[in-house]
């Protein structure tokens, strides 16, 4: 795979110059695969027509592969983000054929998890599309291979120190050990409830409690996505 720096003055290219200098000169291209809605160059100057007659012109292959279709119409990612921000992981990973799962380094919080008995590894959700905020049942890939089962919560967590960018929080369970700093893969299988703002820790700490059995129970009758 080569991929290119998306920077401003790549992003300035036009569709002329990005079929010649890139497409052509700079990677010898000899047969292109696309969507047949494939839009490129500054301001999306280029579609599938002006590309089938450049590379014709240029003496390199084009393929337009026809969409792919299900009994809702058209698959597409746009399609798959409105599902996951809906709440519904499990159509998800249907249409995907895996589970949908954020990945990113774990950093240090405020470790208000661990004082009421429910410790989290925490994960800035950043440039990751952001799901439907709330619970949900996860497995986590844990560095050196181990995949553990969890609970989850993605939000801002307006019970305790609401925070301004959304915040990825797992308690792993039957794990004890310090994971800060390092990178872990979580998956989301099911989605448990929306968040919500409780009165209290005791009763954030009852509802988590709640949280996790239901999670352990999902988990236990999870089957691996078909597509």
């Amino acid at each position: 795979m080569y991929e290119m720096p998306f920077d401003a003055e790549f992003s300035d290219m036009n569709a002329e110059t990005f079929v010649a200098d890139v497409l052509c000169r700079g990677l010898g291209a000899r047969h292109l695969v696309c969507g047949p809605d494939f839009a490129f160059g500054h301001r999306r100057g280029g579609d599938t027509s002006f590309l089938a007659a450049r590379a014709e012109a240029l003496g390199i292959g084009l393929t337009v592969v026809r969409p792919f279709l299900d009994e809702a119409g058209q698959l597409s990612s746009s399609r798959i983000r409105r599902i996951l921000q809906d709440g519904y992981p499990e159509r998800a990973a249907l249409k995907l054929g895996r589970h949908w799962a954020i990945r990113g380094t774990v950093i240090a919080g405020d470790a208000r998890g661990r004082t009421i008995g429910f410790p989290t590894a925490n994960v800035l959700l950043g440039r990751h599309l952001e799901p439907a905020r709330g619970v949900y049942a996860v497995t986590a890939a844990l560095p050196d291979g181990r995949r553990l089962h969890g609970v989850a919560n993605i939000g801002r967590r307006p019970t305790v120190n609401a925070v301004a960018e959304s915040l990825l929080e797992v308690n792993l369970f039957d794990f004890a050990g310090d994971l800060y700093g390092e990178e872990v893969e979580v998956a989301l299988l099911a989605f448990l409830r929306p968040e919500r703002r409780f009165a209290g820790l005791d009763a954030l700490r009852a509802q988590i409690a709640a949280d996790a059995a239901e999670a352990r129970r999902v988990l236990d009758l999870a089957a691996p996505p078909s597509a």
